[in-house]
């Protein structure tokens, strides 16, 4: 089940960007509670780097995409030069329908989690229009 994602370059770029999304996602939460406790909120970076994993979290799907794409090209092309046989039809498909699961898998709870962060950090800062 591994297998294809070890080869597949496109889906370690989909699992590093998903790393450094719930990274990003796991700090926010952090630096929104201690910033409270401490009294001292910079909401302005909070809202930086909120905004900019907001971007992370959108090209996850995007990247699996791409992935879906490339898997599709090179089926094609395995197709016109080697015939049409169901076995290097499927394998091809089923490759680059892997990138297009693997980018919503990551995506979605990564877009969830991000939009709970950003419902505590408007709890904790009321005043402030969090976007």
């Amino acid at each position: 089940m591994l297998e294809p994602i070890y080869g597949n370059w496109v889906c370690w770029g989909i699992l590093g960007l998903a790393l450094i999304c719930y990274y990003q996602i796991s700090m926010s939460y952090i630096l929104s509670f201690s910033a409270f406790n401490r009294g001292v909120i910079d909401a302005e970076n909070i809202q930086i780097q909120q905004r900019s994993t907001g971007v992370l979290i959108g090209a996850l799907p995007l990247l699996g995409l791409l992935g879906t794409i490339i898997g599709l090209l090179d089926c094609f092309i395995g197709i016109a030069s080697q015939g049409a046989s169901s076995e290097l039809v499927s394998a091809g498909i089923a490759d680059a329908l892997l990138t297009t699961q693997l980018g919503l898998v990551c995506a979605i709870p990564a877009w969830l989690l991000h939009s709970y962060v950003r419902s505590v950090h408007a709890a904790l800062v009321p005043n402030e229009i969090s976007r």
